[in-house]
């Protein structure tokens, strides 16, 4: 069984983004499955992890919000440069879902 973790504050510029990556890069190289998902407009994790731009053909988490129950969602997954870290994209439309 996985786990969830979430690194959360109310207050912006305390380091959220910066730890999401580096725990989940980390735990990668421990041999362990990593999915990071980006949530934030600003898009800092998915440039971050060097995903920036980028998304699957089922698109990112935006769409992914807005998608179906049935929808797979592993189709908007996206492997990173290192081997077991994983990412869900976020663009600047997700502003919009707000």
């Amino acid at each position: 069984m996985g786990r969830i973790l979430a690194v959360a504050n109310q207050k912006g510029g305390v380091g959220k983004t910066t730890t999401a990556i580096n725990l989940g890069a980390s735990l990668a190289l421990a041999d362990q499955r990593v999915l990071l998902v980006d949530a934030d407009p600003q898009c800092n994790l998915t440039s971050g992890v060097g995903l920036k731009g980028q998304q699957t053909a089922a698109g990112n988490i935006y769409d992914a919000l807005l998608a179906d129950e049935a929808e797979n969602p592993a189709s908007f997954v996206l492997p990173t440069s290192i081997t077991g870290l994983f990412a869900i994209p976020a663009d600047r439309n997700l502003a919009g879902a707000e």
